[in-house]
């Protein structure tokens, strides 16, 4: 078997320095020792190395087109990654290439030298998706004696001062030592429509990167001006009850949206047997509900939707890479 290991940088390529954590400066292919055979290949290239807190829209791209370049003739894609934006990156991984071939992100909760990394673990889980003929962007992540291997597309950002990796619904895929993975993706395929994006220039497979404003509902939100902002679209992420406040503050920036031609679109409120009333007053101002889906994912969908061709709306609510929970795990409220 042979496998294409992509290093990135991130906690993973790191070491510690007294009391900081930062690149290692050093060839990062020790992670390879000991999982290497005759019948276990790696060849490996880094398109950039970088903290994953620095990554950009440039970067995604730099990464979409080595992999894209590189998996030829390869069983497989490990891709090395920070914690801090695994989440996008595997969704935007999710986007570009759906199932089109197996790709995992491994990444660690502290460099490799420490005793608390798990990035060893992590590195033998996605070897195992590998083997098990899986496709699609998984990552896994190993804590208390197993790995939990997550569907890239349905990642959710990690809680402050938490590493732990969670996903939204409760399709996910287990490891727990050498042999068959356990647990299923169900209806995990999408229209693939955002992965016509490869056969476009670098500069639009950033998509818009640096041009989506995203609010949270917070108790008095402040809604900036839109006019001369630069924003092309606006993403709302809701309460955990898919509810924000739609008082005369956000009637207002609704007014302007309108006026400007922007739309806003609110993330964490689909998928739901019942509502709260609020949700009809969002809606009644022209905010447009988003299916049931984790707000990172969707909030890199996005950025890429606005280069796609096609109505924005109309990507923005359809399945393209699994990201979206079937209706057989819909939330109830």
């Amino acid at each position: 078997m042979k496998i294409k290991v992509i290093f990135t940088g991130g906690t993973i390529g790191s070491r510690i320095n007294s009391d900081k954590v930062e690149l290692s400066g050093q060839p990062p292919y020790t992670l390879l020792r000991g999982f290497e055979s005759p019948d276990m290949q790696f060849e490996t290239a880094e398109p950039y190395s970088i903290l994953s807190e620095e990554l950009s829209g440039s970067e995604l791209a730099k990464l979409a087109r080595c992999i894209e370049k590189e998996s030829a003739g390869f069983d497989g894609v490990i891709v090395t990654h920070g914690t801090d934006t695994l989440a996008y990156t595997a969704a935007y991984l999710s986007y570009l290439f759906g199932d089109s071939l197996p790709i995992a992100l491994v990444s660690s909760a502290a460099p490799l030298s420490s005793c608390h990394s798990n990035g060893r673990h992590n590195f033998a889980a996605a070897l195992q998706y590998i083997k098990s003929g899986s496709k699609g962007v998984a990552v896994p992540w190993y804590f208390q004696g197993a790995a939990v291997i997550h569907h890239g597309a349905r990642l959710f950002r990690q809680r402050p001062y938490d590493d732990l990796l969670q996903s939204i619904g409760d399709e996910v895929l287990f490891y727990m030592g050498p042999g068959a993975l356990a647990g299923s993706w169900r209806e995990c395929s999408g229209s693939g429509r955002l992965s016509s994006l490869l056969s476009l220039s670098d500069e639009q497979l950033t998509g818009g990167f640096g041009r989506v404003l995203y609010i949270k509902a917070l108790p008095g939100t402040f809604y900036p001006a839109l006019a001369g902002s630069g924003a092309k679209a606006v993403m709302i992420e809701s309460y955990h009850s898919g509810t924000l406040c739609a008082d005369g503050r956000f009637a207002r920036f609704m007014s302007e949206a309108k006026e400007l031609g922007i739309p806003v679109f609110i993330t964490g409120t689909g998928g739901r047997a019942q509502e709260y009333a609020t949700a009809e007053k969002f809606r009644a101002l022209g905010a447009i509900s988003l299916p049931q889906a984790a707000p990172d994912a969707m909030y890199v969908k996005l950025c890429l939707a606005l280069e796609a061709e096609g109505d924005l709306t109309e990507i923005m609510c359809e399945q393209c890479a699994g990201e979206m929970i079937p209706e057989a795990n819909i939330l109830q409220k």
